[in-house]
This record gives structure tokens, C-alpha cells and sequence, in this order.
């Protein structure tokens, strides 16, 4: 093979992977096909899950399989700062993402 037909076919692959996963991102995940941990999980968005945009789905559903994998004291750690956040004002809530965001891109 020339480095030509080599390059060509690395960038045929790697167009071929990216359509696929942009396929993937654009269906929806039917709610039976999550298994009964991933359920549990997510059970606070079954009663709309279907109606969910499928990027969103995706996100939480990626969200639930890295929850599933904590340790108990992990899990326990999560769901406390989940509830404080829940108690937050909406300011309050608004002031905490930007500083997430502003963290996040000053790494």
C-alpha cells in the first residue's frame, strides 16, 4: 500500500466511526433496554424518559453507569451533595454551575 491508500483508508475508518456514533447519539435509549440497576438509578426520569431528547438520555445514562460503578461511601457522598444541591435557590444553583464551568477551563 502507498502512504496515500494508507492515509486515504485511515480517514475513510475514522469518518465511518464518527458517522456511527452520530447515528447512535441521535436515537433515543428505550427505557426497557436499560438494565434494573440502571433503572434504579434513573428512576426519577422514568415517567418522561421517553419524551427526552436522546443527547440527554444519552448524558444521564452515562451518568447512571459511572454512579453504578462508586463504592457505597462514594454513592453516599454523591447523593449528599445531590440533595444540598436540591436545596439550593436557583441563584444559588446558577452561582455554583458558572463556578463549575469557570474551574473546569481554567484546568
Amino acid at each position: 500500500m502507498t502512504p496515500v491508500t494508507v492515509i486515504r483508508s485511515v480517514l475513510l475508518a475514522l469518518a465511518l466511526t464518527l458517522t456511527a456514533q452520530t447515528a447512535l447519539a441521535d436515537r433515543g435509549i428505550p427505557w426497557n433496554s436499560l438494565n434494573e440497576s440502571e433503572q434504579s438509578a434513573l428512576r426519577q426520569y422514568r415517567g418522561n424518559w421517553s419524551s427526552m431528547d436522546p443527547a440527554e438520555q444519552q448524558k444521564l445514562h452515562r451518568g447512571a453507569r459511572k454512579y453504578l460503578k462508586l463504592s457505597p461511601q462514594q454513592r453516599q457522598a454523591v447523593e449528599k451533595r445531590h440533595n444540598q444541591f436540591e436545596k439550593m435557590s436557583p441563584r444559588e444553583r446558577q452561582q455554583l454551575r458558572e463556578k463549575y464551568r469557570k474551574q473546569k477551563r481554567d484546568r
